[in-house]
């Protein structure tokens, strides 16, 4: 029985309850297996006439033909050796060594066998005719090892296909193979290395659509109005100093961001040291915040129409990464409901606004800030410069300098691509992020929710356990409390209770009590660390430690000094 797959012509060796073993027709390979689902959709196709002439029984085999059925009987007579790859293999050794030849021409001959019930020799061919097949073994060669994940070079599948195709029984090469450049002239003119199937075979199906698959649309045109956020994070390129110590590097810094889908506005931003759910959080919570309020915090003033958004998202975009998926965010969404939707992985393509507002962020400030801590593409290369020792930028400092390339891009920067309709051209749309947020407003296309921002600071903020001992609320090294609060935490004393606090500032600490917070200020004794980061601050004070243990030595040295003193002193008496 004969069946076509794909235009090839099988013919179907053995049937098995759950599918058949079949084998290519022409230019026969190893046998395939195709289950009984995929046989229904195959076309049963009459037998090829070369088959016909090479069965009738009237036909007498030639000598050659006799000879090489009788060696391959073995093989023949064995029903395993059609599915079974390593028996094919182990008899195919074992009759070359017999007959003085190669394993490779003894499967070649078996698998011909297979595919046509005997050895005759194929026809010669007209000259037409052999153009054709020259040209179907090119395709075939191309598709089957071009097309590969391996992604081997042009040249090396020509080779290949002259190997499999193009060498008699001893490897030598036959009189009349094509050369390279008529391989290479079929790949080029048939297009074979413009279509989809080239990026998709050898590059993955997840970077053709990232960067190679069609675009018919805009990427503001996902949403409808204004209040959807695209979310993502990275690592900041450079190293940052610790503002207690400039000659301590405390590391790279954390870049979180919440874009709007439709304007593009850059709407809340978190950087710092903290990473995961936490810091997601601060992220929410600064694009909810009043940005006018928000800047003064930094001496930068601003008005409202440069950063103008304000309030909860309606809906969040993010990958699946774990910070986005925490149980933290979960009741956010809830109590709140804000919906969220998660994009498959490996496609930031599919949140390109957020992407895209990480480089445009990026590559404002990476010229001024070289020979200051700015990583450079040669950071992993030998003999680099050690990017550490140029830090000199802290925390704040980085902070600022996002706070000022956000407002740019918010409000001065033209988006040349935007889409823009009749009726925002009648109403005289500033181009810009901010100006197309306030005409979206203006219509009441916004999806944003309106809250108390006490209220969701104070939800953003970590909760961790701390003990009251005489001097206060001793929480990671820290001591908390004012006279004003002594009634309170005499109460409380040698006890544990729950804080919640801000891991970017040792200043703010609320004492939570009955679902009602009380902001408990630094003790004077710790006062030297406000508006330090629990990080950083810990950091100053390991390096505190080291310099004291490093004078111990000394110290005891003089202790044992003023011991030896006393005694010759005392022993004159």
């Amino acid at each position: 029985m004969f069946i076509k797959v794909l235009e090839e012509i099988y013919h179907v060796l053995r049937q098995e309850t759950d599918g058949c073993w079949v084998i290519r027709f022409e230019n026969p390979q190893r046998p395939q297996f195709l289950s009984a689902a995929q046989m229904e959709v195959c076309q049963r196709v009459p037998a090829p006439k070369r088959y016909l002439k090479s069965t009738d029984a009237k036909r007498k085999p030639s000598k050659a033909e006799t000879k090489k059925t009788a060696m391959l009987q073995p093989m023949i007579d064995d029903l395993y050796c059609v599915s079974d790859f390593k028996r094919r293999k182990e008899l195919s050794e074992q009759i070359a060594e017999k007959y003085h030849t190669t394993p490779r021409r003894i499967y070649q001959l078996y698998l011909l066998y297979l595919a046509q019930d005997s050895l005759m020799p194929k026809p010669r061919e007209s000259h037409l005719g052999k153009q054709i097949n020259i040209q179907r073994t090119f395709q075939q060669a191309i598709e089957t090892l071009y097309y590969s994940a391996k992604r081997p070079s042009l040249r090396s599948v020509y080779d290949c296909m002259l190997l499999e195709h193009f060498t008699d029984d001893n490897g030598k090469l036959l009189e009349g193979h094509p050369t390279w450049s008529s391989f290479r002239q079929y790949y080029y003119s048939h297009g074979l290395h413009k279509g989809s199937q080239k990026q998709i075979s050898r590059e993955g199906l997840t970077n053709y659509q990232r960067n190679h698959r069609m675009l018919f649309g805009n990427a503001q045109n996902w949403k409808s109005q204004i209040g959807c956020y695209q979310m993502d994070a990275t690592q900041g390129d450079l190293y940052l100093v610790s503002s207690l110590d400039p000659n301590t590097v405390i590391g790279r810094p954390n870049l979180y961001l919440a874009v709007d889908t439709v304007t593009g506005l850059i709407a809340g931003f978190y950087a710092g040291m903290e990473t995961g759910e936490q810091a997601v959080l601060y992220c929410i919570a600064n694009a909810a915040q009043d940005k006018v309020k928000f800047c003064a915090k930094y001496g930068i003033t601003i008005t409202a129409d440069q950063w103008p958004n304000a309030g909860l998202p309606g809906e969040i975009v993010t990958d699946r990464g774990r910070e986005f998926c925490g149980s933290r965010i979960d009741a956010l969404c809830k109590r709140y409901g804000i919906e969220r939707e998660s994009l498959p992985p490996f496609r930031p393509d599919q949140k390109g606004l957020v992407e895209k507002s990480f480089s445009l962020i990026q590559n404002h400030y990476t010229a001024a800030l070289r020979g200051k801590g700015m990583i450079e593409p040669d950071a992993q290369e030998r003999w680099a410069t050690d990017y550490r020792k140029q830090a000199s930028l802290t925390l704040n400092d980085y902070v600022k300098l996002l706070i000022h390339t956000i407002v740019y891009l918010n409000s001065a920067r033209v988006l040349k691509n935007y889409p823009l309709t009749d009726e925002m051209l009648r109403d005289h749309v500033t181009p810009t992020a901010s100006g197309l947020w306030h005409w979206f407003a203006e219509m009441g296309r916004s999806s944003l929710l309106e809250l108390d921002p006490q209220e969701y600071e104070l939800l953003a903020l970590s909760q961790g356990e701390a003990t009251v001992d005489r001097h206060g609320v001793r929480f990671r090294g820290f001591h908390y409390g004012a006279p004003a609060f002594r009634s309170l935490l005499e109460k409380l004393r040698n006890s544990k209770v729950t804080v919640a606090y801000d891991p970017e500032r040792t200043d703010l600490l609320y004492l939570v009590q009955d679902d009602e917070y009380v902001r408990l200020p630094l003790t004077k004794a710790c006062s030297r660390y406000r508006s330090q980061s629990y990080a950083e601050a810990q950091q100053y004070r390991a390096a505190e430690q080291d310099a004291k243990q490093q004078c111990s030595a000394a110290e005891t040295q003089a202790r044992v000094d003023l011991m030896r003193d006393i005694q010759t002193i005392t022993t004159k008496r």
